[in-house]
């Protein structure tokens, strides 16, 4: 019998009870269990990230991002602990700070990338001694840094941070904040986030050891790939631009400057300076040991400056002129021949990082290559301008042998030149342009004076001789190597369109095209100058003429292109009647 109580006259509970009492527990255990479960599980995601580092590691052609695995880790992180926010902190290399690397919370995005030293803050000391830290009254906490809840309006109520490590090596923390629902973090949170953390710190370190293996043959295959580019072209200023977009690129550097040694003034000078505010810093100087250049230039030592703030060489007129931000910095001289040319620099090195000595070092490889391959550009820019001047000084001791023809080649050279742009013709064929027009009557040195110097007309056997100067300006000019490629035009820029001019009596087509260019330029010229027979003529008559030949003694095109030219100011004659 029951007296009521619910016992039975034994004194035991009803067996339906201890049923009941048992499905609970039971309730209980499967809880824990699937809460220990959904922690494994994490743990094996977290897994495959180290999995799909080593098949990222196969393919070459796919680049792994470690900010995307420290993300995904993250949010991982924080639905298991059941955390509202959270950061990963990591130590970076050769300095005495953590980063901002993955964040998540309200307002996150503004500490992003930030800086703590080492020992500072929950996740500075964390990180400093490899001990987790417990926070459930956070405002009390003497280690907390309010500054940052402040800066992004987030209230923080508790922390857990444990640090990131691999054996002894301590790289970093992992922070969860504020449990959901108002809930308080307890010590098998603390727990599960430290399970947690020991699988990213393999995969953190796993995909770190990949991308700088990645990241350095990457960068000694550009290192190769950026010589050949260097030396692909001997225009000093094409060899200078394409020496700091490499110089950029392969030091994934936001900005990269040239600056070059004005050796008189005792300067540098901003030669190449990328980026959008590169045009307003071309107008700056720096004495040398002025700045971080200036120090290079005067020293001749390298530099790496990871925070250019605490730096007191730091010229911030530089900053202010560009309303650019420097950040960190590798900086090198430039040298030939252990003469000082001038100093690279990159600055600002992208994806939250900071450059390193392996960073400096290959830049200073990189500087060696271009000032190897400036010190080319420059000597044959110089063979090149004495070689032009040469032709030039021979060109005009021929024409010094005939009164009328005074300047003559420095205008067909001029006219030349702005039909050349007008047509649209690459700076290489330019040049070669160039040669031709200086050197296009250089056969007259074989013509005698009395027949270059007749005040009146030619007769027939004269007029023969005067002809044969296109041949033998070619038979002089096809011994040099360097000039072989003017030859053509040297010896047809006396055809005509239409197949009557001579040497060779060809047309259309078949005349070269500097031959063609240099025709019209030279007919131009011929007309607008005085002669022993006749005054100059107006340009304009001179022009209707170009036109009115035009598709039978010239090239149609290369008379538009001179029209055009002379239209927009480009060209003007030198006689003295233009209307």
């Amino acid at each position: 019998m029951s007296d009521g109580s619910g016992m039975s006259e034994t004194g035991k509970k009803p067996e339906s009870v201890s049923l009941e009492e048992q499905l609970i527990a039971l309730k209980f255990q499967v809880s824990e269990l699937k809460q220990k479960l959904a922690i494994k599980e994490g743990e094996l995601e977290i897994f495959r990230e180290i999995g799909q580092i080593s098949r990222t590691f196969g393919r070459s052609a796919e680049r792994l991002k470690l900010g995307e695995i420290l993300d995904g880790s993250l949010d991982l992180i924080l639905k298991l602990v059941g955390a509202e926010a959270g950061t990963i902190f990591l130590k970076e290399k050769e300095k005495d700070q953590i980063v901002f690397q993955a964040v998540r919370g309200f307002g996150s995005e503004k500490l992003k990338g930030r800086r703590l030293k080492m020992g500072e803050g929950i996740a500075g000391w964390v990180t400093q001694t490899g001990r987790p830290y417990v926070s459930t009254q956070v405002a009390n906490d003497p280690l907390w840094q309010r500054e940052y809840a402040d800066l992004v309006g987030f209230e923080t109520r508790e922390i857990l941070c444990v640090p990131l490590k691999i054996g002894d090596e301590i790289f970093g923390a992992i922070e969860a904040i504020n449990k959901k629902n108002r809930q308080l973090l307890a010590q098998e949170d603390l727990e599960n986030l430290s399970s947690l953390a020991s699988q990213v710190a393999i995969v953190i370190q796993n995909a770190r050891l990949f991308l700088e293996s990645h990241q350095r043959m990457e960068q000694h295959s550009e290192l190769i790939e950026v010589s050949a580019i260097l030396n692909s072209s001997l225009d000093p200023l094409v060899v200078r631009k394409k020496a700091m977009e490499a110089a950029t690129r392969l030091m994934g550097a936001e900005v990269g400057s040239l600056l070059l040694l004005d050796q008189e003034k005792r300067e540098l000078y901003f030669d190449v300076a990328l980026g959008e505010k590169g045009d307003a810093v071309k107008q700056i100087r720096l004495k040398i040991g002025e700045g971080f250049a200036g120090w290079v230039a005067e020293k001749g030592e390298a530099l790496l400056i990871p925070d250019v703030s605490k730096d007191p060489r730091h010229f911030r007129a530089a900053d202010q002129k560009s309303t650019f931000s420097t950040r960190d910095m590798v900086c090198v001289p430039v040298k030939v021949k252990d003469k000082m040319i001038g100093v690279l620099q990159a600055i600002n090195k992208q994806g939250g990082q900071t450059f390193s000595q392996e960073d400096l070092e290959l830049f200073k490889s990189l500087a060696n290559q271009v000032a190897i391959a400036i010190d080319n550009a420059n000597l044959y820019s110089e063979i090149q301008r004495t070689f032009l001047e040469t032709a030039e000084a021979l060109a005009e001791s021929i024409e010094k042998r005939d009164p009328y023809t005074g300047g003559h080649t420095q205008r067909v050279v001029f006219y030349s030149w702005a039909i050349a742009g007008e047509m649209g013709l690459p700076d290489e064929e330019m040049e070669r342009l160039r040669i031709s027009a200086v050197l296009h009557d250089i056969g007259k040195i074989g013509v005698e004076d009395r027949v270059l110097r007749k005040e009146g007309p030619l007769d027939q056997e004269e007029l023969a001789q005067m002809r044969l100067h296109p041949e033998i300006g070619a038979h002089i000019v096809q011994h040099i190597d360097g000039l072989k490629d003017v030859v053509p035009a040297i010896l047809h820029h006396q055809e005509r369109f239409d197949g009557k001019g001579y040497p060779g009596g060809i047309k259309n087509g078949e005349i070269p095209i500097f031959a063609r260019i240099i025709a019209a330029a030279d007919t131009f010229d011929a007309m607008t100058t005085d002669r022993p027979y006749r005054k100059a003529l107006p340009d304009q008559v001179a022009l209707d003429e170009l036109k009115k030949f035009a598709g039978i003694q010239f090239d149609q095109q290369v008379v538009e292109a001179f029209i055009r030219a002379y239209q927009k100011g480009k060209v003007r004659s030198v006689g003295k009647n233009t209307a």
